[in-house]
């Protein structure tokens, strides 16, 4: 008997346990599951759509196109494709479009099938809308390919002022993973302002909650945000200036930039030569690649701030200045200024070689004249000057919204023992006091540092004047001590005279102009000339590489400045060659208004 009430005491035991699991998961499944179902069943019964805006556009100062976005359409296919299914439609839409390619289609197609994905693949970016218009009502009644409305980068100016504007091109996985939003557009800025302002350029994605049945069919909108459509971008550049540029530089290399000289509106920017940017939307071509890479004249290098040159003598309105404050002198005191100077056995030659008699800083901006400035750089020591270069903006970006600008190099006794280990000589203070040696800079700091000269402070050049309807204001820096603000007007003087009055280094080359302008042209040795060579050869008699390269860079008016004119010519041979298109630019400013 007590046997018997053991057996059926663990019986009862069992069913007491089976029962209780049974409960036990009815109520995990019935109660504390419910939420997750809830959401799951909501999940299969939902489907949220990314609502891609169309990218901003790009437009000049004057509502003129840059960048804009060609209508098109995309096409994809359905994801539960096989292989023989997908042949078929890949037939179908090289019947209608002959030229697409079907290893990219195959490509595209494999790369994101998945049994887990029920969204149409992409196969096909972009079709024109002219081409797709013609077969749409055909492909459309495919059940197994869907034709979606899309857009492409499109430069309507192909060329002009192609290191400014940028490109862009497909978003690899490190764009997606910095720029999560390029996962949907598929495309970021690569270069310029595409670059620079693509998180605003590409705007913010929308999405749309949408209810749809077991075979996915859409049955109603649940929930709908609209993308951002508020990304336009206005620049300052004027084109009809711009063309104007682009037709002095043909055949030329080198950069121009004109700015105002207050807040740094860049009304041109070209770095010559330029290249096609619609050439790099949807990915450029092998062969124009390679003939971009291995042109001598280097037209993917964007010449305005990724560049550096020796500025030669249009750094001697700072070495002026400097003289000013440190060496001793005044804009009256005149020296006297022979064919060379000698040093260490060396000798250190005038451009003239008859020299130039006595100079006072005016006349040695005028005529340029090398010796002033050899002699009193030792006198104001190199690293009294190059505290002042660094001042008027030499040594440090400029601060212009372009990606990647160089700093450039104000050489000095400490940099060159950091950078080489070696002493400061008093020859080194020599070359750099005209501009050469070490000095590097860029056009765009040339140019910022005009119009400091002009202005009295050191604005910011910038492009972007606009974003959406948010004007951008620019406020110049106050970087001058009282004495050297006093000053200025001799400078100003100085370069008005070797422009606008008979003698000056750029006067003969200058002429015609419609309004006073005030300038200083440099030329920027690239090979150095032998101390045995008595009688210089002419830079037109040497290899075009050898030769100089011309700076001029000025302000209009004298009086009152406005605008700041900076040309470089690569291996152009002496400044004074690149006036007339200073003429030209002053002309067309005055000409479209800018200047009354």
């Amino acid at each position: 008997m007590k046997k018997l009430n053991i057996k059926y005491k663990i019986v009862i035991f069992i069913f007491i346990v089976v029962w209780l699991s049974l409960i036990t998961k009815i109520f995990v499944l019935t109660i504390k599951s419910h939420q997750y179902f809830e959401k799951l069943a909501q999940r299969n019964m939902t489907k949220k759509e990314i609502l891609v805006p169309a990218r901003g556009q790009i437009l000049d100062r004057n509502g003129e196109p840059l960048a804009i976005n060609e209508l098109g359409f995309s096409i994809s296919f359905n994801p539960l494709l096989k292989n023989d299914s997908l042949q078929k439609q890949i037939a179908i839409i090289k019947g209608y479009f002959p030229n697409i390619n079907q290893e990219d289609i195959i490509k595209s197609y494999t790369k994101q099938v998945s049994a887990y994905n029920h969204t149409p693949i992409k196969v096909v970016n972009f079709i024109p809308y002219a081409q797709m218009q013609e077969v749409y009502a055909q492909i459309i009644q495919n059940p197994d390919i869907l034709v979606q409305p899309s857009t492409k980068r499109l430069y309507p100016n192909n060329l002009s002022a192609s290191h400014v504007i940028g490109y862009v091109g497909a978003a690899d996985e490190n764009d997606i993973l910095n720029d999560p939003v390029s996962k949907y557009t598929g495309i970021i800025g690569k270069t310029g302002l595409e670059k620079q302002y693509n998180l605003f350029l590409q705007g913010k994605v929308g999405h749309k909650i949408v209810a749809v049945n077991a075979l996915n069919q859409e049955l109603e909108i649940l929930e709908e945000s609209k993308p951002q459509t508020q990304n336009d971008l206005i620049i300052s550049l004027d084109m009809r200036l711009q063309e104007i540029a682009d037709e002095e530089f043909q055949n030329k290399t080198g950069a121009i930039v004109i700015m105002d000289v207050h807040n740094g509106d860049i009304l041109v920017a070209g770095s010559y030569p330029e290249y096609n940017l619609n050439d790099f939307v949807g990915g450029i071509s092998f062969q124009k690649w390679d003939a971009l890479r291995e042109n001598v004249f280097n037209p993917l290098l964007n010449k305005l701030v990724n560049a550096l040159y020796p500025p030669g003598s249009v750094i001697k309105m700072g070495m002026g200045l400097a003289f000013l404050e440190y060496a001793g002198i005044n804009e009256n005191t005149k020296i006297d200024t022979p064919a060379y100077i000698e040093l260490g056995g060396r000798k250190f030659r005038d451009w003239k070689p008859t020299g130039h008699g006595k100079s006072d800083l005016i006349k040695a901006l005028k005529e340029s004249v090398d010796v002033y400035f050899y002699k009193l750089s030792q006198n104001a020591g190199m690293s009294n000057i190059a505290g002042v270069l660094r001042e008027l903006g030499f040594g440090e970006k400029t601060g212009i919204d372009i990606p990647n600008e160089f700093v450039g190099i104000v050489p000095d006794p400490e940099w060159k023992m950091k950078r080489y280990g070696k002493v400061w000589y008093t020859g080194d203070t020599i070359v750099t006091s005209i501009g050469q040696g070490a000095f590097l800079v860029t056009p765009m700091q040339i140019a910022r540092y005009t119009a400091l000269i002009a202005s009295g402070k050191l604005p910011t050049p910038h492009f972007a004047k606009i974003f959406g309807k948010e004007e951008l204001d620019y406020q110049p820096k106050d970087v001058l001590n009282d004495f050297q603000k006093s000053k200025l007007n001799v400078l100003q003087k100085g370069m008005y005279e070797a422009c606008s009055i008979k003698g000056g280094t750029a006067y003969s080359h200058t002429l015609g102009s419609k309004v006073p302008i005030a300038c200083k042209t440099g030329t920027a040795q690239v090979v150095q000339i032998p101390q045995e060579i008595k009688v210089r050869i002419k830079e037109s008699d040497m290899e075009y590489f050898h030769r100089s390269h011309a700076w001029i860079t000025g302000f209009v008016p004298y009086k009152n400045p406005r605008y700041v004119i900076t040309i470089l010519l690569e291996h152009g041979q002496s400044g004074g060659k690149a006036g007339p298109i200073l003429v030209k630019m002053a002309n067309a400013l005055h000409d479209y208004g800018y200047l009354k």
